[in-house]
């Protein structure tokens, strides 16, 4: 975000908008009162100012437009999809399968993000069965969305990814925050294929996610500028930790992330309702992972006692969909507990997958 009242790009967003609003307001207050002269100079200073404004303009959005297209021609050289482009039928997905044996673990991000939500995660599980990461359309390196953001036809693209891509069942599936969603959505749609469920701070139906005016605005003007090399110039985008940095603002500076994001929040209200119908899991094994309720607040992780009550009470109430739940707190940590306390989800994963591997018999 801007920061600091002297910050150039304050300055120039003033000159270039403030001015001409300010020059049009003070024409309209001098017209009401009867300056109509002063009302007309007023008005001839702001068609001169405009004019002088669109050729500025037209240069600072072709410099931006060249920095952005040289910049995503390095990223592409730099950095690569670790995984696979796969076709599902018209658009392609990202899927990065790393480990042997089985079950095949799949991991599902939340409301926004990438494969790279689970760098930490993914190693660790790699070490004693597969486990595959993967890109919504819209999001990291796969191709823009063009479907509905609902769990019915995003459950729909993962089951096709998997079958293009020849992965196996049974699978344990891993989704953190909104990704819950997507794997009870997976799970009633594919039943058989299931040997497990992991929900990690994950999302409930009943919990209101407000798209606010503002957020609107944000993601919109992202978009916007974003082919224009604003975000990217500023750092709004592709930030993260100093060892995925660079992927992140790769996958990250894209307008169609933003694009995505947008839509996928607008139809949370549908998603939730598409999630509230589908009923409980049975005798599913099912392992739930809760944030911390006691953690300290942070200005990027804002804690109260009554809405970290609700929270754990809607986590409980997730528990209370197999009558094989388990319910952990990952102490310590906040929401973003694949970042935070990987070896939770990590442990928890094990456990199915022993409990899968015993019943089958295997190793």
């Amino acid at each position: 975000m801007i920061t600091g009242s002297l910050h150039p790009l304050r300055w120039a967003v003033f000159a270039l908008v403030g001015l001409p609003v300010l020059l049009a307001a003070m024409a309209g207050t001098a017209s009401l009162f009867g300056a109509g002269e002063f009302s007309r100079n007023l008005l001839r200073a702001l068609r001169y100012l405009l004019l002088a404004e669109l050729p500025v303009l037209g240069i600072a959005a072709g410099l931006g437009a060249v920095y952005q297209t040289a910049s995503s021609r390095r990223d592409r050289e730099l950095y690569h999809p670790p995984g696979r482009l796969v076709d599902i039928g018209g658009s392609r997905l990202h899927l990065y399968c790393s480990g042997q044996g089985g079950p095949t673990v799949v991991v599902e991000f939340g409301l926004d993000g990438s494969y790279l939500d689970w760098y930490r995660v993914q190693p660790q599980l790699a070490q004693f069965t597969r486990v595959c990461s993967y890109d919504r359309a819209g999001y990291g390196w796969s191709d823009p969305a063009t479907t509905p953001r609902i769990p019915s036809v995003m459950a729909d693209e993962l089951d096709r990814l998997l079958v293009a891509a020849g992965e196996k069942p049974p699978y344990i599936l891993v989704g953190h925050s909104f990704g819950s969603f997507n794997t009870l959505m997976f799970m009633h749609q594919h039943r058989d294929q299931v040997a497990g469920l992991v929900l990690v701070d994950g999302a409930h139906p009943d919990e209101l996610l407000p798209f606010y005016f503002s957020k609107k605005v944000w993601l919109r003007m992202m978009q916007l500028t974003m082919p224009f090399g604003l975000p990217r110039w500023r750092g709004w985008c592709g930030s993260g930790p100093l060892e995925i940095a660079g992927m992140k603002r790769a996958i990250g500076c894209r307008a169609q992330v933003y694009a995505t994001h947008y839509r996928q929040w607008a139809a949370f209200p549908e998603s939730a309702d598409e999630v509230r119908g589908l009923g409980t899991l049975g005798d599913l094994p099912l392992v739930i992972i809760s944030r911390d309720p006691r953690r300290p607040s942070t200005p990027e992780d804002p804690t109260s006692p009554q809405r970290e009550q609700h929270w754990q009470k809607l986590q409980q109430r997730l528990a209370g969909l197999s009558s094989q739940a388990t319910h952990v707190i990952a102490e310590g940590s906040g929401h973003s507990i694949p970042v935070e306390r990987p070896e939770v989800i990590t442990d928890a994963v094990r456990s199915l997958v022993s409990q899968v591997r015993g019943a089958n018999g295997s190793s």
